[in-house]
Order: structure tokens, then sequence, then C-alpha cells
């Protein structure tokens, strides 16, 4: 335009120097003078124009380099946008959305970012406007389009987030974006494009993280509890409330409706206001932590002594303290012991002082009175009692109220009361016990039982009896009585028997599951050995048939043998997962019952767990086919994807088949569920497809990152 301005100028130039050098003329000539007039008004047109040019041309330049601006405003934003341009519903195609051919939309602005997080070019893009649906994740792609037919049909803004596929990567993205309708039906879509991959993997691996640490703080029984400051709310993980007895709803009520109101209505009346001015004095402080006890109400009503150690991990924009966060543990067992062995302390002490007291005046005088025999008897710590020939209570020591609940004078009031506290259960076994004092009264040998009462309070405690005849001179005096309680140790004895149980039970599980699939495969193979040898007469193939049966039965004393000292297969460790199911595939076909068809990728060595696991798995399908398909052919197929780190493994069979929904719903076949524990420990999938008449196929695939605690087995 420049160029056009510049010629514009001389022409303009060559008709000035023309009038000038014909006004003399204008004057004596009209109609010259009316061509020259003419031209002058070409001349102020002309003027007019070009400035007119020289304007647009600033302008131009101006919305040249606004343009400029704009799109490296748009291009250099961490975030893509974009502007789509969706025609009227009623020009779309059927399924409009499903079709990259005549897709319902064009795209009308895409920026660098926007092109780069789908990992294309401008070209491509402008190529193939559909284009962004075809790297939609396939999981993805119906809520993609669903979404996008329902905010266009309603006009609501579009938010989606999902994954794509961008060169065979996995990028999770987020759209955002509102619409405006143009005249005739169109709608413009204006929008953001966020790259959330890097969010999404910190999101999963601070959901693992949270998932591994509950788990731990779960096993350890530890309450975290984090409590706002300025509105006395609490907010707990899961093992809080089970430490009082409550689930996570009822504690959540409890909480609301106690008085005082929140935490405050937990906690024991006399710790309430210690544990108030604890508290104020840490936050007044500089402190890095605070610990102190105090004891909260469990849902059963006892009380239950809690230790915390608290810090601020929260403040407000001002720097007060907001949150305050602390772990919670139960020490109530911890108090226990240290209340007995308090009360015991004492005790002793007492009984020192007691006994000293004693001591120095049976130093002083050897005459014993029956108040020191019975200050000795009253202060024992086992449960004495004397009864006459008739069952009446001479004696029974005041400890009797700490065992029972009940006082000495309760039981003289009431003869029938100690029968009375003995639990239903053992009420045979009490009076059979007795039954068989009153016929040896003459025995002088003390007879020893144990039973359980119901104390007072409603506990039920453990007994344990010691009682002797007494007898002086012929004469029998009664029975002479010693209770003690022996709950805590009966309950200690009970715990060790529940874990021993649980250790035999899972040893027993173990050993028939290595004897399962370890010795029968192999047995399995010395069968067909045996049929083999039954049907040939042919000298040269009997001998052939002999010696392979011989090492297979070697190989099933090995495993036996194996199997003795917990150990695996020596030819698996040796040699991996590939090499000895071919060499056990190859036993097979030599006895030409059965043709194994077996194919691999590699001879990698993987982790001892996940070769033994593989072997297992294979060798027991070959055995159920051996055993009950009365098939021809055996295909397996193993293949390593080192880059995805995946094995697959495909068995197939042209067996008889069976009902495998069946079998899996009764459980019935040892083989089958073995298989089905191995491939959980692996934590892989497997998928078994067989009906009858139809042969067998299983499909195992099982990604090696997924449980790098396979590895520890690894030499």
């Amino acid at each position: 335009m420049d160029n056009n301005i510049d010629t514009a100028s001389e022409i303009r130039k060559e008709a000035e120097e023309f009038l000038q050098s014909r006004s003399a003329i204008a004057d004596t000539d009209g109609a010259e003078s009316k061509s020259l007039q003419l031209i002058r008004e070409l001349l102020a047109h002309q003027t007019l124009l070009e400035q007119q040019n020289r304007e647009q041309a600033r302008s131009q330049a101006a919305l040249k380099q606004e343009y400029e601006f704009y799109q490296d405003i748009i291009n250099n934003q961490p975030v893509g946008i974009y502007r789509i341009h969706v025609f009227p519903l009623k020009e779309w195609r059927e399924n409009a959305w499903n079709s990259s051919e005549h897709p319902p939309y064009k795209m009308e602005l895409a920026s660098d970012r926007f092109c780069e997080i789908l990992g294309v070019t401008r070209q491509e893009f402008k190529a193939n406007p559909y284009l962004i649906v075809d790297l939609i994740c396939a999981n993805d792609k119906a809520d993609f389009i669903k979404r996008n037919e329902e905010a266009n049909k309603n006009l609501t803004p579009f938010d989606w987030q999902g994954r794509l596929v961008v060169h065979q990567q996995l990028v999770w993205v987020r759209l955002e974006s509102r619409p405006r309708l143009l005249d005739g039906g169109d709608i413009l879509w204006t929008g953001l494009l966020y790259d959330i991959t890097e969010r999404k993997r910190t999101e999963e691996a601070l959901i693992a993280t949270r998932l591994k640490l509950d788990g731990i703080v779960e096993a350890v029984h530890v309450g975290i509890v984090d409590l706002n400051l300025e509105t006395d709310e609490l907010i707990f993980n899961q093992a809080y409330p089970k430490m009082l007895g409550y689930t996570f709803d009822e504690i959540a009520k409890r909480l609301k409706e106690s008085v005082p109101g929140g935490w405050k209505g937990l906690i024991h009346p006399d710790d309430l206001q210690t544990t108030m001015e604890a508290q104020a004095r840490y936050l007044k402080s500089n402190m890095p932590y605070s610990e102190y006890e105090y004891r909260l109400k469990h849902k059963d009503g006892h009380w239950v002594w809690m230790h915390q150690r608290a810090s601020i991990t929260g403040r407000t924009p001002e720097g007060k303290p907001l949150l305050m966060s602390g772990i919670h543990t139960d020490i109530s067992q911890r108090k226990q012991l240290e209340k007995e062995l308090n009360e015991l302390n004492e005790e002793l002490e007492k009984r020192i002082a007691e006994r000293t007291a004693e001591l120095e005046q049976l130093n002083a005088s050897l005459q014993l009175t029956e108040d020191k025999f019975r200050t000795i008897a009253d202060f024992t710590y086992d449960w004495e009692y004397w009864k006459s020939p008739g069952h009446e209570i001479i004696y029974m020591s005041p400890s009797v109220e700490r065992i029972t609940g009940y006082k000495v004078q309760e039981f003289i009031d009431n003869p029938t009361l100690l029968d009375q506290l003995i639990y239903r259960n053992d009420l045979t076994t009490w009076q059979q016990h007795k039954e068989d004092r009153r016929n040896h009264r003459t025995n002088e040998n003390s007879t020893e039982l144990n039973f359980r009462i119901k104390r007072k309070d409603g506990q039920i405690r453990w007994i344990a009896h010691v009682c002797r005849s007494i007898s002086i001179d012929g004469n029998y005096l009664g029975v002479r009585v010693s209770n003690r309680d022996i709950t805590e140790k009966v309950e200690a004895e009970n715990e060790l028997l529940q874990v021993a149980i649980k250790v035999e039970e899972r040893e027993r599980s173990r050993f028939s599951s290595e004897l399962h699939d370890g010795m029968g495969p192999l047995l399995s193979i010395i069968k067909l050995y045996f049929q083999w040898l039954s049907e040939t007469t042919d000298v040269e193939k009997i001998k052939i048939i002999t010696q392979k049966g011989n090492e297979s039965i070697e190989s099933a004393i090995q495993s036996a043998r194996e199997l003795a000292r917990g150990l695996s297969s020596q030819l698996l460790i040796k040699s991996g997962y590939v090499n000895a199911l071919m060499h056990f595939t190859e036993l097979i076909n030599e006895t030409k019952k059965i043709r194994i068809n077996f194919s691999f990728n590699t001879t990698d060595r993987f982790s001892r767990f996940m070769e033994m696991a593989l072997y297992r798995i294979s060798t027991e399908l070959i055995k159920n086919t051996l055993t009950y398909a009365h098939a021809a052919t055996i295909e397996i197929t193993f293949n390593f994807d080192k880059d995805k780190n995946t094995i697959t493994f495909v068995y197939k069979d042209d067996g008889i088949g069976f009902d495998w929904l069946e079998v899996e719903k009764t459980g019935a076949g040892l083989g089958l569920m073995n298989i089905q524990d191995r491939v959980q420990l692996m934590k892989a999938v497997l998928t078994i497809d067989s009906s009858p008449g139809k042969g067998m196929k299983a499909f195992l695939e099982c990604h090696l990152d997924e449980h790098p605690d396979a590895n520890l087995f690894k030499e």
C-alpha cells in the first residue's frame, strides 16, 4: 500500500504543475477552464483519498501489532486455549460425535499450548477436526461424548476431565468451556485445556501413601485427632472411635449431644479442668508439643485412659493457633498395671509392717493369740475360708470382697451364696467336686479345681480353687479352702492357644497346597507312562517307557524330599520357569498320549516367588487336562513385555470342557481353587472360559510393577 501512495503522490504533483501552466489559459477558454476545475476537484479527492489510505495503513499496522500481541498472550499461556464452532442441532447426523467423517463442529482457534498438550500440529488438526475425540481413552470416550451432547442441548458450561492417549502415553486433561449462542442456532464454545497428569499422579501417590499410613495406624491401634481451636470441632481417623467402642457415626452423634458439648463431654469430670489448663499452657508456650493423660468415657460406661501428644499444625492469617493435631494411645492397661503395682506395693509394705510388728511381738513373747492369727488371715491376698462339717463358715478372709464383690457378712447371711456365684456352665463340675469331697473326708491330700464365678458387678472371673479336709486326731473339723483369681492367666493361655491353632492350620493348608500342586502333576505323568506301558509289547518302547517312568518317579521322590524340607523344585530354581516347564512338557510329549505345544518369547528369570507361582499354575492346569479333559492337544503361550513389564500366559486344550460357573460357585476342584489362590497372591488377573464340549481356555495377565513385594523372594 505504501508503493501505491507514493505513485499517487507523483501523479498529483504532475497534475498540479499542469494546472499552474494552464492557469492563464483557463480565463480565456471556458471549456478548458471547466476541465481544469474538474482536475482540481479530482486532485482534492485524490488528496483526501491519500490521507484515508495513510490512516488505513496506520490502522492496519496497529491492528497487526495488536493481533500479534494477543497471539503471544494466547500461545504463551500454561494452558491450551481453543474455540469450537458447533453447528445447529438440526444439522447433526445420527451419532454425530461418534463419526469422524462429518463432525458436528469445526475448530476456529487452537493455541500452541493446546496443540502441544494433544501432541499434534496445526496442520494435523485442520486436516482432522475430529482428532481430539480420537485421542480420548476408550474407557472415557462415552462420557466425553455424553457431556458434549448434554452441554450443547442445554447450553450449559462444559467441564470434563479424562485420559488421552498421546504418542502411546496416558495423559490426564481437563476441558473447561462456556457457550455463546449465535443467530441461526450455531454455538461458539471458548475454553481452556489443562494438562493435569502430574496432579493426578501426585493425587494417586498421596492416596496410596495415605492408605499405607492408615493401614499402619490401624495396625498399631492409634487414634489421630485434629482439633479446631475456634469451633472445638474434631476430625479423627477410624481407630479413634473404635478405641472408645463407637462407630464413626455414633461418636459424631455423641459429640453433638454431649454436655458439655464436643470433646469436653467425653472427658472424665475430674480430668476436664486439668486438661484445659494443660492445653492453655501449651498454647502460650513455645514448646514443640504437649503431652498429658486423661480419661475418656467408653461407650459401655467404663473409663479409658488416654495418652495424648499434640502440636499446633495450623494457624489463622493473623498467626493465632487454629488447628491442633495429636496422637491418642490407649494406656488403660498400663494404668491398671500401675494401679495394681501400687496396691501390691502398699499391700507388701503393709504386710512387711505387720509381719515386722508380729515378729517384734514374737520376740517379746512366744505366745500366739487368736487375734494375731486372724490378722494374718484377714490380710492374705487370696480368698481364704474354713467351713465346718455342717457347712457353716467358721472363717472367711476379707479379700473375698475384692475377688467376688460381696462382703464376708453376705456369705454368712446367705449360706448358698457361694453356689449361686458359680457360672452356670461350671455348676455341674462344682457340684461333683463337692460330692467327691464329702465322700473323702479323711483324705488329707489337697484337691484342686478351676471354675468361673460371676461377680456382683456381673464380671466373669476364673478361680483356682484348692481345698483340703482338716482332721486332727481322727476328728473331722471341716474343709479349709484357698481361692485365687487367675482370670488374666487363663486369658493369656487362651490367646496363646488360638495363635498356635492359627499357625498350625496355616501350615497344614500350605502343605496341602504344595503336595497337591507339586506332586499331583508328576503322579499324572507317571500314570500316563503306566498306561503307555500297558498298551505296548515292543521291547524297545518298554525300555524307554521304563526309563522315563523311573525318571518321573525319581522326580516325584525328589519333590517329596524338597517338600519335606520346605523347598521348591531344584530344576525350577536352577533353570527358571520357561526351561522347567519345557522339560515338563517334553516328558509328557514322549508318552505320545497327548501333544503339548509350548511357545514363549523369552527365557528371562523372574523372582523365585513369581516363577514358582507360574510353574505351579501351569503344571496344575496340565494335570487337570490329563486327568479329566480327554484332550488330544494343549497349547501354552508365555510372553513377557519388557516395556510394559507385563507377563501374559494363555492355556488352551481341546478336551471335553466343564461348567466353570458351577465350579466357581460351589468351590469344587481343589486344583482350580489352588490356582485362584496363587493368582491372588501374585496380584494378577485370571480369566477361565470353559463349558461342556468346548474345551478350556485360561488367560492370565500380571503387571510386575504392581506387586513389588514379590521381588523380595528374588535371589
